[in-house]
């Protein structure tokens, strides 16, 4: 199966939305996902196949430059499993390393999301903690995290190099 990644579009909100209350209801509208495209355009991303819309997924990063996070994923229940979710990761991850002063990413997942935890565990997330009513009561969330190596600036490696 041959899934395209690509950066969403204002044009894809209306298939989004559609596709969100099937996998996310009560959870994502319209206007937060117009929010997300102002905040965070170069950072959210679709699946399609065969030109159809089967997930789509956002990452943000803090005012810093300094904390990325891992906002939400969907896929469609018949395509899941299959590894686009880990698709969407990756691509994020991507997206997210651009960011030169980036030193961490962090995600909340659900502590009964099984699948979930084990893919971004594949990518070298960890638990840094639970959070107990993340969502109001009885919503628990786990905080996972991945540490980012600094990037090392050109110039610096230059610098660095010892002639004799």
């Amino acid at each position: 199966m041959e899934v395209q990644i690509e950066r969403v579009v204002r044009d894809d909100f209306a298939e989004m939305i559609t596709l969100a209350d099937m996998t996310l209801p009560d959870r994502m509208n319209l206007h937060e996902l117009k929010k997300y495209m102002e905040l965070f355009p170069e950072l959210i991303f679709k699946a399609t196949y065969n030109g159809q819309l089967i997930g789509f997924s956002c990452a943000g990063i803090d005012m810093y430059q300094t904390t990325g996070w891992l906002l939400f994923s969907n896929v469609r229940k018949e395509f899941q499993g299959q590894g686009i979710g880990k698709l969407l990761i990756e691509a994020r991850l991507q997206a997210l390393r651009q960011f030169p002063t980036l030193r961490t990413v962090q995600v909340t997942v659900s502590e009964t999301n099984a699948s979930s935890i084990r893919a971004l565990s594949a990518y070298g997330f960890r638990l840094a903690h639970a959070e107990q009513d993340y969502y109001g009561p009885g919503k628990h969330r786990n905080l996972m995290e991945l540490p980012i190596l600094p990037m090392i600036q050109p110039e610096k490696i230059q610098s660095s190099i010892v002639t004799t």
